[in-house]
């Protein structure tokens, strides 16, 4: 028996050496730190898109309830929105507040908020979001 293990170590047949395991881990941890933070700028990429999907199904709520009541809804936060508008958040959408020019009711703003912690802003008078807070339009009515 011992004369066979003394053969086999003899003919080179053996297993990884330490510094080839410790090698391979140190790949593997540099390629882990790599993909780690990446993984994690995805995450908060795919909050922000959900946010913005958002703003743009609310501002669609409120012209479908423009076009049948002749006045935009002014729903302060998700819960007034859900009831007044249909809208239902996504999951990862914290705050929502659309906001009404009161004078002409011409006018309307939609701020969502990811939980990235960053704010969009729909204005229908540009039509488009926004990362940056609109500013104020006709009669000083300016976006929360």
């Amino acid at each position: 028996m011992l004369a066979r293990i003394r053969k086999a170590q003899e003919e080179g047949e053996g297993g990884f050496t330490l510094i080839e395991l410790l090698v391979v881990i140190i790949i593997i941890g540099i390629l882990a730190a790599i993909a780690i933070p990446v993984f994690l700028n995805q995450r908060q990429k795919g909050y922000d898109a959900q946010a913005k999907s958002d703003a743009r199904n609310l501002a669609t709520l409120e012209e479908t309830y423009m076009t049948d009541n002749s006045a935009y809804v002014a729903a302060a936060d998700i819960a007034a929105a859900q009831s007044a508008l249909g809208y239902k958040n996504s999951k990862n959408v914290s705050a929502v507040v659309v906001a009404v020019d009161s004078t002409a009711k011409a006018e309307f703003c939609v701020k969502t908020t990811s939980d990235s912690g960053k704010d969009f802003w729909y204005d229908n008078t540009t039509g488009g979001i926004s990362n940056t807070q609109p500013a104020g339009t006709t009669a000083g009515f300016s976006c929360p």
